[in-house]
């Protein structure tokens, strides 16, 4: 894998579409591209065009301060230019990089307006594909693979943090270092969601428990309400078809009282026929007219009682179907008006006598007791009437009786030969007194019949109160069983709609916001499972990838130093030097131990604990750093007693970092290496050494090296040459070294 082509347009002073071939490999070492050029010809931007290709961000290492920057600003002979473009096109036959094309052509464009994009064989890409692609090849922009100008110092004179980032690429472990920074980005951003979530859950679940005891009173009213409907089903039915039979037996007797009555009726006329003949037969003397007179006022008088009877009997019957409906219209006490009347109670003083309670009391059990027939108080008018009927009653008895006596008296001064006429005239009061107690024994049976019929009348309309159209059901079939005990079951009946009452009436809207807030909380509660799940599963790939980063690295560090310490003492002939990883505090690098065991315990926790756990989570993966947080290197020169590296030379400071630089290239190599004048502050001898060493390092590295060094140019296999003329452009002229040994000449 070599670097095979750069080019650049619009891109800073090669404001011209300015193509660079770079030789491939031979069969010993790799080819050596020289940059040279007078300085601000812009030789130093073809280091800027690859890191910018790679991916740069940051503007200071560009040289400049913003995007627009990089895009070649006109001159005198040169409009400026729309927008900049680096392609780089790298030979991938070996397969190094994991993509299956044989030649990656990487491509970043940005226009003046601020639209910019990445391409990988012209396909949209990402730049964080770009960067994992590159960075798993061991290519990086901000590691050795492009060392600018003041990078080879800033390597020496950076943070042991920053200097991190460096080793990471050296070590070769910067792709697990960026896989692992992209799961702390997703770590960090789940322990956020798991806050928000949990908030969300906070502010539901109060809400959520109170619909829910709502709804639960639904369902105990659901089942209330199905217990009611079977006993008003079994009450009703038994209480209508009992009445029923009762209608039956009345009409039955009703029949047979009035077969009777009709029979004596009939009875009592032939009577009266056959008197009235015989006394024609015995002619009209003044004994037989004043014992007809006599007979004539007992008939009155019969008359009369038999027509205050009525009214004595209609009188009853409104004052018993009185009865019967204040019964049957009788209602229980609401719940309201009996928490009221005990209410009343409970505030009686000590001053209040103990009767005046009692009575209270009496009057609250009266209230919530049904009443019975005997116990309910008519209406005084209705009493009024039946006292006075049953006085015109006793009125017509007397008159009745008082005329009989005067028969009786007049029948026996009547002579023996009459005695027929009198047994007959007896027989027909008998058989009147016997009409008397027949209608008086019908009169009964038809006020029980209006009684039961007044009932029925009641219960007919309960039924149609309690259940609407199931009454035509009770009343088109009778009941397989009846039950015994209607009380009992009128008992249960009152006690499950009190407890409907209780219970009242549920909103459907209530219901409504009770199936979407459970809908919305489950979600939520499966949504914080996920991210547990998903922090639990994040952290174990953190930790598997902190193992082969520790791994990788500790291995690769340790050959580095070796190399450091070899290359060092051949710049400087001598001297000491040495790397040191600076590592996280105990604290800290123990901060997830035992974390699977966390998290398992952790999902195992109700959600009412969840807060404590989120903020056991959240303190966690703040605390999660990396094992190794620096390097500090340590560099002595021959011949001096020192470690500091402030406090070494210009020159001293550049051998230190090409020894460093050299040490990773020999350990860890990446496919081409960019550097930008690092030998700028080497004298004639070190530039030499430093020439040698390229030499060397050529064997494992393409090197593409802008330099003024003369030792440097003579070992490039290609030369390039960077001029600008009057317009601002930097223009190109390549020198095969091979073609000039033959006696060519330098192409433009």
């Amino acid at each position: 894998m070599y670097l095979s082509r750069l080019e650049l347009q619009g891109f800073k002073t090669f404001a011209k579409k300015t193509v660079l071939e770079f030789p491939p490999p031979k069969k010993d070492h790799n080819a050596l591209t020289v940059v040279v050029g007078p300085n601000g010809s812009g030789k130093s931007n073809t280091a800027d065009a690859i890191r910018w290709c790679l991916g740069e961000q940051s503007m200071k290492l560009l040289r400049g301060k913003s995007g627009q920057d990089v895009i070649f600003s006109g001159s005198k002979g040169k409009a400026r230019s729309g927008f900049a473009e680096v392609t780089m096109v790298i030979d991938n036959q070996d397969g190094a990089m994991q993509i299956d094309f044989a030649e990656v052509v990487i491509t970043r464009r940005l226009y003046r307006d601020g639209e910019s994009g990445y391409l990988l064989n012209g396909k949209k890409v990402r730049l964080t594909d770009i960067q994992l692609l590159l960075a798993e090849a061991g290519v990086g922009q901000r590691s050795y693979s492009v060392v600018g100008q003041g990078m080879i110092d800033h390597v020496l004179t950076s943070s042991p943090e920053e200097r991190k980032i460096f080793f990471d690429d050296a070590t070769g472990v910067r792709s697990l270092q960026m896989k692992r920074h992209q799961s702390m980005l997703k770590l960090r951003k789940a322990a956020e969601n798991l806050v928000e979530v949990q908030m969300l859950l906070g502010e539901i679940e109060p809400r959520l428990r109170s619909l829910k005891r709502q709804v639960r009173r639904l369902e105990k009213r659901d089942q209330v309400e199905f217990e009611l409907k079977d006993i008003q089903q079994n009450y009703f039915g038994t209480l209508w078809w009992n009445l029923q039979d009762e209608m039956s037996v009345v009409s039955d007797k009703l029949a047979d009282v009035d077969e009777t009555i009709g029979k004596t009726k009939a009875r009592l006329a032939d009577g009266d026929k056959d008197l009235e003949r015989i006394e024609k037969e015995l002619g009209g003397s003044q004994e037989e007219v004043n014992k007809g007179g006599f007979h004539q006022a007992y008939k009155d008088a019969q008359k009369a009682l038999s027509k205050v009877r009525e009214k004595e009997f209609a009188a009853q019957r409104e004052l018993e179907l009185a009865k019967v409906r204040a019964q049957s219209t009788w209602a229980p006490l609401p719940l309201t008006d009996i928490i009221k009347e005990l209410e009343t109670i409970l505030a009686s003083d000590d001053k209040t006598a103990l009767s005046t309670i009692f009575a209270m009391v009496k009057k609250l059990r009266n209230r919530l007791s049904r009443p019975r027939p005997e116990d309910v108080k008519p209406d005084q008018k209705l009493v009024n009437a039946l006292e006075s009927a049953s006085k015109e009653v006793q009125k017509a008895k007397d008159l009745l009786s008082s005329t009989e006596k005067d028969l009786d008296k007049q029948q026996s001064q009547s002579s023996k030969s009459k005695s027929k006429v009198f047994a007959m005239q007896r027989a027909q009061r008998a058989l009147q007194q016997e009409v008397h107690g027949l209608e008086n024994k019908r009169n009964a049976i038809e006020i029980g019949r209006a009684r039961t019929e007044t009932r029925m009348e009641g219960v007919e309309r309960e039924m149609q109160e309690e259940l609407k159209d199931r009454k035509a059901e009770i009343i088109a079939q009778e009941p397989k069983s009846r039950h015994r005990n209607l009380d009992e079951l009128r008992g249960q009946m009152l006690k499950l709609k009190h407890q409907l009452e209780l219970i009242g009436g549920i909103d459907e809207e209530t219901i409504k916001e009770y199936e979407e807030t459970d809908q919305r909380f489950t979600f939520l509660s499966t949504q914080v499972k996920d991210i547990r799940e998903a922090i639990g599963s994040t952290e174990k790939v953190i930790d598997e990838l902190d193992g082969q980063i520790a791994k990788r690295s500790e291995k690769v560090f340790g050959t580095i130093n070796k190399e450091f310490q070899k290359y060092f003492k051949v710049l400087f002939n001598g001297g000491s030097c040495k790397l040191v990883r600076v590592k996280a505090k105990q604290g800290e690098e123990k901060s997830h131990v035992a974390l699977d065991r966390a998290m398992e315990e952790l999902a195992e926790e109700k959600i009412e604990e969840d807060n404590e756990s989120v903020e056991a989570i959240l303190k966690r993966v703040k605390n999660r750093k990396d094992h190794v947080t620096g390097i500090e290197i340590e560099a002595t020169p021959p011949g001096k007693n020192l470690k500091a590296l402030n406090l070494l030379s210009g020159g001293e400071r550049a051998l230190t970092s090409i020894a460093l630089l050299s040490a990773i290239m020999a350990t860890n190599p990446s496919p081409f290496v960019v550097l930008d004048e690092v030998d700028a502050a080497l004298d004639e001898a070190n530039t030499m050494r430093f020439a040698n060493i390229l030499d060397e390092l050529r064997k494992l590295t393409q090197f593409i090296v802008i330099t003024h060094n003369r030792a440097t140019m003579e070992r490039a296999d290609l030369l390039y040459g960077v001029t600008m003329g009057d317009d601002g452009i930097s223009n190109l002229i390549s020198v095969n070294l091979e073609d000039l040994a033959d006696g060519a000449t330098a192409r433009r």
